[in-house]
């Protein structure tokens, strides 16, 4: 009888030590795991960024294209229609900055 207490405790010791090195493992593999899936998302999130920021570099141009004041000026003109003021509406203020002349 003795014999067997002492064989069910070790079978019970086994059984801990292997409970508790599966467990390591375990949380060892997924630990592994969610590293790799981290740096797979931030690769992905680098390249997004490295696209977002050309995107931003050609919208910029773009819009340095369209406030071009060559551009603005000529459709000002030519599809606008509009014409430089006479010389005798425009009034200058202090500074000798043109000032919009009062209503009628």
């Amino acid at each position: 009888m003795v014999r067997r207490q002492g064989s069910l405790r070790t079978i019970a010791l086994g059984l801990g030590v292997a409970a508790v090195t599966i467990a390591i493992l375990t949380f060892y593999v997924w630990y592994q795991t969610e590293s790799v899936k981290l740096g797979i998302d931030i690769g992905r999130s680098e390249d997004e960024i490295r696209a977002l920021e050309r995107a931003i570099e050609t919208l910029e141009l773009r819009k340095a294209e369209l406030l071009a004041p060559g551009r603005v000026e000529r459709i000002a003109r030519d599809e606008l229609g509009l014409v430089e003021p006479p010389d005798e509406d425009i009034i200058y203020g202090q500074g000798r900055r043109p000032v919009r002349r009062p209503g009628p």
